[in-house]
């Protein structure tokens, strides 16, 4: 007898193909493709053994196989439509696009009115890139059939390959709208409202894709990128790290979570995903850019340089990568490649426009594309601001009074030594702005390192120390010990490239020392150095805050040595250093006397700013000495429950002001 399932030996291929078929529905896919292959082998060139063995092969993942036996059958039956769409769709998934793409437009022309083959041509053509002809083909397939989801989702991958994302996202809508479960419909329509810029929409269909599909990695990313758009980057992280526990090698989950964690200032971290994105997508020009971006802020110029260069390579119109070059080129003083590099970046894309998600106010800021400019980000935070960034050295006569509506402009270009490329632009521009301009041009102008004594002298208790601008021909020539006694200031002494911040390049010079050759720079500053050391041997830095004429105490640095900086001075670790600043942000008044404040606040009603910051410590006999003030002095919280978190009341106090300033 014959065991149920087992071919008689009398069996015909057509008895064989019937009985596989049966068992098939029945779930035994094992058995079913032996009794495909047991008639083929009896009729090699039977048609129904090898479309049914073929499909057989191709659902237990030999799909070059099952492709070489579709192949077959589309030979013997040339006029096959069915044949030939199976085919395509085999070397589809087999990413053979241009197979894909004959096999397609052969199904067409023995049936023009196969609607899977318009979709399949269509999402092939979107892949290969020639979105135009995946748009006519998708459009073809809607007027067929507009009730067909599949159908829309091609039409919304034409329309998002052509860069049009508002069409992408109502083609996506209706996909979901008429089939409510289809997971990728609420992706995709996510992601074209994220680029699209209505963060708050994406975040609503991300939310539906994961409820959907909790399993799903696309969905997380979706939902990230969304939660970035709405300037939530702790969630957008959270929502990224789920996407890679789903799975951990999809680049694009670790380059957003990368970018996520940029915006959170936790720059290590989105080094490594980074470097993964490298790992597994060595062509991800974003990935290079941003590596670039992170090693520049840390000081590791050849890693930036690479980098940058990398990323250029891969997609040579890539607006950060030059703007990185361009940096770096200007700090080895090859200012004319630099110059190369900027055009490229801002020619074309003087203004960008970032969409607040819950907005308060729109405000124009002036910037520069050389540094110092003012950080504006936490002070114009991009979540409640619809943010209109304009390279002011790069406008346009027309843009001068056509600009996109604002209500309020700020001047970020806070350091004269680097705003000579845009002072002519930003000069004219505070002539015709139609609202009110905060921090004005010609203020700024006023407060170079050198203008200084000018500008304060006439306030009781400051100490301003003499400083000079020396140009690099003369410092090159005399050095800067002569140069410094030219100009009056003896020994010792400070050197500062102009445009620095940060103590970068910053270097003093004492009566015994070896004089070190400064970093290159057009110009230098010369300064009289005052020890302000306490009678405790400690070095301190106050910094205040200016905004709308309001001085504000943003904190205090206590340090062993005399070039004193907050995120180097490790106050964290030192109790009763955090305690005496606690006391500064509390009263500054009473923590460092009722006359010494007064003159503080003299300095920041003398340069008549609407935001700007001194940097000053006290000297023994209670007068102010002066180090620095003017606009380019950066604010930001600190992290929630961290060691610093005592100083975000203070840092609230001046945020407030400000907005309540734009207000």
């Amino acid at each position: 007898m014959t065991a149920p399932g087992e071919p008689a030996a009398t069996d015909s291929p057509q008895v064989l193909l019937e009985r596989g078929v049966a068992i098939h529905a029945g779930g035994d896919l094992p058995g079913a493709e032996a009794l495909f292959r047991q008639a083929l082998d009896l009729c090699p060139d039977d048609p129904t053994a090898l479309y049914l063995l073929g499909l057989a092969r191709f659902e237990a993942g030999a799909a070059g196989e099952a492709e070489r036996l579709i192949a077959r059958l589309a030979e013997l039956r040339p006029a096959n439509a069915d044949a030939h769409l199976t085919l395509a769709s085999i070397r589809h998934w087999r990413e053979d696009r241009a197979g894909a793409i004959a096999g397609y437009r052969r199904t067409l022309e023995l049936d023009p009115e196969r609607l899977a083959a318009l979709i399949g041509l269509a999402r092939a053509l979107s892949e290969s890139g020639d979105h135009a002809a995946a748009l006519d083909a998708a459009e073809t397939a809607v007027a067929k059939a507009p009730a067909d989801a599949d159908a829309r989702m091609a039409l919304a991958g034409a329309h998002r390959g052509l860069q049009d994302v508002l069409k992408a996202a109502d083609a996506f809508a209706e996909a979901a709208r008429l089939a409510p479960d289809l997971v990728a419909a609420h992706v995709g329509l996510s992601l074209a409202l994220s680029d699209a810029g209505e963060a708050e929409a994406a975040r609503a269909a991300a939310e539906q894709a994961t409820s959907l599909a909790p399993g799903l990695c696309d969905a997380w990313v979706a939902l990230g990128t969304a939660l970035r758009g709405v300037h939530d980057p702790d969630a957008a992280v959270e929502a990224f790290e789920r996407a890679l526990e789903i799975e951990e090698t999809r680049a694009v989950a670790h380059l957003n979570l990368g970018l996520a964690l940029i915006d959170l200032e936790r720059a290590a971290e989105a080094r490594a995903h980074l470097n993964r994105v490298l790992e597994l997508d060595p062509t991800s020009a974003k990935a290079h850019a941003n590596l670039s971006s992170l090693y520049y802020l840390a000081d590791r110029k050849d890693l930036a340089k690479a980098h940058a260069e990398r990323a250029l390579a891969i997609e040579p119109d890539m607006m950060s990568a030059h703007q990185n070059l361009a940096a770096l080129l200007a700090e080895e003083q090859r200012p004319e490649e630099a110059r190369v590099h900027r055009d490229r970046a801002y020619v074309e894309r003087n203004l960008i426009v970032t969409t607040a998600s819950r907005p308060r106010g729109r405000v124009l800021i002036l910037s520069t594309t050389e540094s110092g400019n003012t950080p504006e980000r936490h002070l114009i935070p991009p979540a409640h601001y619809t943010r209109l960034l304009w390279f002011i050295e790069y406008a346009t006569p027309a843009q001068m009074t056509e600009l996109p509506p604002f209500g309020v402009a700020f001047n970020a270009i806070g350091d004269e030594d680097l705003a000579g490329p845009t002072a002519a632009n930003a000069a004219r521009f505070a002539e015709l702005c139609p609202t009110r301009l905060l921090n004005p041009p010609a203020r700024i102008a006023r407060t170079r390192r050198d203008l200084a004594g000018q500008l304060f002298r006439a306030i009781p208790n400051i100490v301003t120390p003499n400083t000079v601008r020396i140009d690099a021909a003369e410092m090159t020539a005399r050095g800067a010990r002569d140069a410094a006694a030219r100009a009056g200031i003896e020994g010792p002494f400070l050197v500062r490239p102009i445009g620095s911040h940060g103590g970068k390049g910053l270097a003093l010079v004492g009566a015994d020392a070896a004089e070190e050759p400064p970093p290159a720079a057009q110009a230098y500053y010369l300064t009289a150095f005052c020890d302000f050391r306490s009678a405790d041997g400690a070095f301190r830095k106050y910094r205040a805050i200016f905004v709308d004429g309001r001085p504000l105490p943003y904190h205090l640095a206590i340090a062993d040595r005399w070039m004193v900086h907050y995120e180097h001075a490790g106050m964290e670790h030192h109790p009763a250093r955090l305690a005496e600043e606690m006391r500064y942000l509390e009263d500054p008044a009473a923590a460092i006397g009722a006359s010494a404040w007064g003159a503080v606040t003299a300095i920041g009603e003398a340069m008549g700013l609407d935001y700007a910051g001194a940097d000053f410590s006290i000297l023994p006999d209670g007068r102010v000495l002066l180090f620095e003030a003017n606009a380019t002095m950066l604010v930001h919280p600190e992290v929630e429950n961290g060691p610093l978190a005592h100083k975000n009341p203070a840092i609230a106090r001046i945020l407030a002001a400000f907005r309540a300033m734009l207000a």
